[in-house]
């Protein structure tokens, strides 16, 4: 089959035939990351290491010659573990760091206040405020909402943690596989007039990234504006060749936050959020990144189950406003905004739709609030759809609490793991709660990539997964709608997928081996 043949297939098409011979066939699963990739984590965490060992080294050498120095470290360590604990981070991730800082008395201190966002994000965080407050008048004053009271405490939440809009007169299309939603962004990138904005975690060379730039690039020589901002954690298998052609097209393309960090531990703050603007009148987001394996190219946990859904309409400028604060904290210059704004075309819609993002720029933890929001609404039945699942405690026992409720609170998880650790903890954790009432399933043969929260009357889809990194450090975004259409269509997803799914009736029994790695991993989960 020639080059032109293949490219008329869509990536659906292509997808569904991959997964029926990888069914068929039970193939193992193939890594195919890039070496270059690997070269670049493997660096960056010898660059880490050297900046620990230099810290300790600085911290231990006195103490050899000076034993006064002793008791002023412990001391210092003392005082730095009461400010753990009256901190506002999660309860699991101050006994971390209690015991960290108390072992490690001769420099724990320094690491904890070198990875604090109180004092190493301060600086940053102001530069937030001020882009947040020039651009404030481009998002709609909070207005009373036609929704159910739960629909409407949460988006008063959400205007008041961070100005976030509900907008009417916006249409929604949800898209139950990554090859779905980017054959539909991929159809609409070819009507791209003004601007293209791009925002994504992970953007890898391959087939997928290939047929967007063949269009990217057309409209770049267009004269349109193409904008794509990549985090160079994510992206490490985003080629510096591929990203040379893009620049000399015209493209403009951003890096967040680059990967080698000397001294701080910024470089645990990502940006994990996935937006598309197409002209201000079409807006993407959901879990799919631009890899391969998101449209299942590839293999490299078995069959990707991920989703993605498209806005058009009102709700369109707010996800045009997030591009554009994050693309100006990167750059560091500001700009006029107003050119990108109010092109959408006008629809009528009654349901509510609330995008929001999150993360370190807000004081709040806003992403984590949406979710125990949505979870505490529920009367009838709480579905959830999570590649991870290391919540605090919090939202534990909200879930604990719906199902002894009587609500029907179902959790689909991964039945393959793409970091083995964090799998461990995962399964753990949602078995723990099988005994409460709350139904874990694992989808069969897959890595399940979705993030995905359901009740009867509401849904949100989005980046966010059930960990402390969604919920306190990584730059997350989401949408909360309680459009009809598409809570019917996540439902639909649900259901159809139940059937693939294995069904635990009770927890797995862990030998003494496992049980004590678990027990090590659930101690340092808070910082997974």
């Amino acid at each position: 089959m020639d080059k032109s043949s293949r490219a008329s297939h869509s990536l659906e098409d292509r997808s569904r035939r991959r997964r029926q011979r990888f069914t068929e066939d039970k193939l193992v699963k193939i890594r195919t990351e890039h070496s270059a990739g690997s070269f670049k984590t493997i660096f960056a965490a010898l660059i880490i290491l050297f900046q620990l060992g230099i810290i300790i080294l600085l911290g231990t050498l006195p103490a050899f010659a000076l034993w006064w120095y002793l008791l002023i470290l412990a001391a210092i360590s003392i005082i730095t573990a009461f400010s753990v604990l009256s901190s506002h981070r999660a309860a699991q991730a101050k006994a971390v760091w209690v015991l960290f800082v108390l072992v490690f008395f001769f420099g724990g201190f320094i690491i904890y206040f070198m990875s604090n966002d109180k004092y190493m994000y301060a600086r940053a965080r102001r530069r937030h405020r001020a882009i947040f407050a020039r651009s404030e008048k481009f998002l709609p004053e909070y207005a009373a909402l036609n929704a159910a009271p739960d629909m409407k405490l949460t988006c008063s939440y959400l205007s008041r943690a961070g100005k976030f809009a509900a907008y009417n007169n916006t249409k929604l299309q949800y898209f139950p596989s990554g090859a779905q939603l980017f054959d539909d962004v991929i159809e609409k990138l070819k009507s791209a007039r003004s601007f293209v904005f791009i925002e994504y975690y992970a953007v890898s060379d391959g087939v997928l990234l290939n047929r967007i730039w063949d269009i990217l690039k057309q409209k770049a020589e267009e004269g349109v504006d193409v904008r794509l901002i990549y985090d160079d954690v994510g992206s490490r298998a985003f080629s510096r060749g591929m990203r040379k052609k893009m620049r000399d097209s015209g493209v403009q393309v951003k890096v967040f936050n680059r990967l080698i960090s000397w001294f701080t531990f910024a470089m645990n703050y990502r940006d994990h959020r996935k937006i598309i603007v197409i002209d201000g009148c079409i807006a993407y987001t959901g879990g799919s990144n631009i890899a391969d394996e998101y449209v299942n190219e590839k293999h490299m946990h078995g069959y990707w189950k991920d989703t993605g859904i498209r806005l058009e309409g009102e709700a369109v400028d707010a996800m045009t406003l997030f591009f554009l604060r994050q693309w100006e904290f990167i750059t560091k210059k500001s700009f006029d905004y107003s050119p990108y704004f109010g092109h959408y075309q006008t629809l009528y819609s009654p349901y509510v739709v609330a995008p929001y993002v999150g993360g370190p720029e807000y004081e709040l933890t806003i992403c984590k609030s949406v979710f125990e929001s949505v979870i505490n609404s529920a009367r009838q039945k709480l579905y959830i759809m999570t590649p991870y699942f290391i919540p605090d405690d919090s939202v534990v026992q909200s879930l604990i609490n719906k199902a002894l409720a009587g609500v029907d609170v179902r959790i689909i998880l991964p039945s393959v793991p793409d970091k083995y650790y964090v799998y461990l903890v995962t399964r753990d954790n949602a078995e723990k709660l099988i005994k409460y009432g709350v139904k874990i399933y694992y989808l069969r043969d897959s890595f399940v990539h979705s993030k995905l929260v359901l009740t009867e009357s509401c849904a949100v889809v989005g980046t966010v997964n059930f960990d402390m990194r969604s919920f306190y450090q990584q730059f997350e975004n989401g949408i909360l709608t309680d459009d009809k259409n598409v809570v019917a269509a996540v439902a639909a997803d649900f259901e159809r997928t139940f059937p693939d799914c294995d069904h635990p009736a009770s927890a797995a029994k862990n030998g003494l081996a496992r049980a004590v790695a678990i027990a090590l991993l659930r101690f340092i989960s808070p910082l997974m």
